[in-house]
Formats: structure tokens, C-alpha cells, sequence
């Protein structure tokens, strides 16, 4: 359980919203083409930066986290590099991933639950190195 007196207490929450951050920005990377994915890269790197400021902040350079961050900022730079004609921004009913040939995940009434599940997955190994190191799933 996290303990919410402890000094690393708010170190992990500022860790937790560049995660989210990342997950939203992916999310998006996964709706469009190849050419709109390379001009949110930018806003991915910048939170995977911010990441990296925050834990040096909270814990000094710890090879273990820094190298979790450094897994996830890689991964969402693959993402952004590949190949897609997506193009489901605002309609991606009854549509198939040009990528992966996966349909579209839209869980209705929920703003950012609009992407392509199979795609997500090339940052999977980032998001849970990154669980692990942070200990967010404590959150």
C-alpha cells in the first residue's frame, strides 16, 4: 500500500500522470498515419523527459528506473516509426488498422478510449517496466 506521508509519495504520483500522459498520446499515435504519429512524438518525449526529472529528483540516478524510462521513450519512438494509413481521428466505427488489421477499440462514454488494443502493444514493455521500477501499481 502506498503510504501518502512518505517523501517519494508525490515523486510517484508525478511519474503516474507522464505514464497517463504517454498512454493518451499513444492511444492517439494509434488512430493516425504514419506523418501525424512523427508530429506527437514530440509531446511523448517530452513526458518521457519529465519522467526522467522526476525520478532523479526522487531518487537520484537509479540505473533500474532511468533504464524503465529509457524502455518507454524507445518504444514510443517504434510506434510513432511505423508504417500507418490510419486515419480514425473521428470515425473509426466498423474500421480495421491498417497496420495490424485490428478492429478499433471504442469503449463509449469514455473520451480516451478510442485505439487500436493490438498497436498499444508495442509500449507494453515500457508501461510495465515502468510499473515496476515506480511501484505503481501501488496506486
Amino acid at each position: 500500500m502506498l503510504d501518502l506521508n512518505h517523501p517519494e509519495t508525490k515523486y510517484t504520483f508525478a511519474i503516474s500522470g507522464q505514464d497517463d500522459a504517454i498512454l493518451s498520446i499513444a492511444k492517439r499515435m494509434t488512430l493516425v498515419d504514419t506523418a501525424a504519429k512523427k508530429l506527437l512524438l514530440p509531446r511523448a518525449h517530452e513526458a518521457t523527459s519529465k519522467m526522467r526529472q522526476i525520478c532523479i529528483a526522487g531518487w537520484g540516478k537509479r540505473q533500474g528506473k532511468l533504464e524503465a524510462i529509457d524502455l518507454l521513450h524507445l518504444q514510443i519512438a517504434e510506434l510513432a516509426a511505423t508504417p500507418s494509413l490510419n486515419n480514425y481521428v473521428t470515425d473509426w466505427q466498423d474500421k480495421v488498422c491498417t497496420v495490424c488489421q485490428s478492429s478499433i477499440t471504442n469503449l463509449e462514454n469514455y473520451k480516451d478510449m478510442c485505439y487500436c488494443q493490438k498497436c498499444l502493444e508495442l509500449i507494453a514493455g515500457g508501461r510495465h517496466a515502468v510499473n515496476v521500477a515506480f511501484a505503481l501499481w501501488c496506486i
